[in-house]
């Protein structure tokens, strides 16, 4: 079973028209012979996701290749 880092995220907001802060929740994979793991995007949590008409957050879309606070450099 992988690993999930949920994290906080924050940005400006289309959709709000102001800044706002996401969940974005990190998944862990390994591939094999790489010796440290990466990271993706899973899931997005956000309370305005339901009335939200935009095909994808950009929030989300924008995230960091992995979850702050973990050291790959």
């Amino acid at each position: 079973m992988s690993k999930r880092a949920p994290t906080l995220l924050s940005g400006d907001c289309p959709y709000l028209a102001k800044r706002h802060t996401i969940i974005a929740i990190y998944r862990e994979t390994r591939i094999p012979g790489e010796a440290v793991p990466h990271y993706q995007v899973a899931e997005i949590e956000c309370d305005f996701s339901d009335e939200c008409g935009l095909e994808k957050c950009p929030l989300g879309e924008n995230a960091p290749k992995h979850p702050p606070g973990i050291g790959l450099g």
